[in-house]
């Protein structure tokens, strides 16, 4: 099986699937009273995309710092561009 390509996260286009890798640069966490949901903001020195993990408030391993690939459908968000419950991979 190969490998998807990796797009620099400012190449993106909105509803197509990409895979981007990147430093996850801040991790928000919704509060107890709301829908559980982990979004970890992900960096690649050419721009930010939003991994939105729904039904989760933690992940081993996905945390500020972290080297990290994500893959799934772009979707178009104001201001960030984010990515739902996508494939991820720690580097």
């Amino acid at each position: 099986m190969t490998a998807p390509a990796v797009t620099s996260i400012s190449d993106v286009s909105v509803r197509e699937i990409a895979t981007v890798e990147g430093r996850i640069v801040s991790i928000t966490v919704e509060p107890r009273d709301a829908a559980p949901q982990l979004t970890a903001r992900i960096d690649d020195g050419t721009g930010r995309i939003d991994a939105v993990f729904l039904g989760r408030r933690s992940i081993a391993g996905i945390e500020p710092g972290a080297r990290v690939s994500v893959e799934g459908r772009v979707c178009a968000a104001e201001p960030t561009l984010r990515v739902f419950n996508p494939r991820f991979e720690l580097r």
